[in-house]
């Protein structure tokens, strides 16, 4: 038994051990005929046995001219790509024949582009990460100038405080003056009835200004309240938009280091082609 008779009788078992999902051939180098031929479960190249090689197949004649063949067939040849190679069979330094093999690649073809995809999905991501990230800084950057322009305005209430005060002062000495003023016009008697009507109008006008006063402290301590209760919800913003910034940046890179993980795999598959 030579060793073509030999690789056709175990082709069935080299067949087994590809599950049946590579194309063997096995061929002789003499009359270049086709000594067994097993078609892969999806992939059919159409030989068979008995029959010649063809003089367009590069993958056999490479081997039938003493070269191991490894080439990349894309789907228009066969329906699907195919990984063809083919190995020189020597007996006492003489060829005699050729091992051959068509791998089908439709698998490693759906994994490139799934690949591809979630490449894709990452690169978005990552974009729209880092966009996130701005807004978030932006936005950190926003509150701080709020609780800056927040507090200048408590510290102008406090000022605005203080000439309430002063008009609060003005009004009591006011009315202690219109109060004099009426007592000494009732002192004169009739001769003192025009200023006591002045009095009276000075003294009207001194509790008016002391009513409208406290409705002044009132607004303003509530203005105060409000900012307080501003600067604090800032604060809380702030410490907020920090720390969204923080995890913005931290998912940023994340997906950096995915986006390197999916470009390695994508490469790595192109090289399995």
């Amino acid at each position: 038994m030579n060793i073509i008779e030999a690789l056709t009788m175990s082709a069935d078992y080299i067949h087994l051990a590809l599950k049946k999902e590579a194309v063997v051939v096995v061929v002789e180098k003499e009359n270049e005929t086709i000594k067994k031929y097993l078609p892969g479960e999806n992939l059919e190249i159409g030989y068979k046995v008995g029959a010649k090689v063809l003089k367009d197949d590069e993958n056999l004649q490479t081997a039938l001219n003493g070269k191991n063949s490894d080439i990349y067939l894309d789907e228009s040849v066969y329906g699907m790509p195919i990984n063809a190679y083919a190995f020189p069979v020597y007996e006492k330094d003489k060829l005699v024949g050729v091992l051959a093999f068509g791998k089908p690649l439709d698998k490693e073809k759906k994994l490139e582009g799934y690949i591809d995809t979630v490449r894709q999905i990452v690169m978005n991501l990552q974009d729209k990460s880092h966009v996130i990230a701005s807004h978030s800084e932006e936005l950190a950057a926003t509150s701080e100038e709020i609780h800056v322009q927040s507090q200048k305005a408590l510290e102008d209430s406090e000022k605005t405080n203080e000439i309430t005060q002063l008009i609060k002062s003005i009004s009591r000495q006011t009315n202690l003056l219109g109060l004099n003023a009426s007592i000494e016009a009732a002192r004169a008697g009739q001769h003192g009835a025009g200023f006591n009507i002045v009095a009276k109008e000075v003294r009207k006008m001194s509790n008016q200004t002391a009513d409208s006063a406290k409705e002044i402290e009132t607004s303003l301590d509530n203005v105060k309240n409000n900012i307080g209760n501003l600067q604090e919800n800032m604060k809380q913003i702030t410490i907020a938009s920090t720390e969204e910034a923080k995890l913005a940046q931290d998912f940023s890179e994340i997906i950096e280091s995915l986006n390197n993980i999916t470009s390695n795999l994508y490469a790595f598959t192109k090289e399995m082609f």
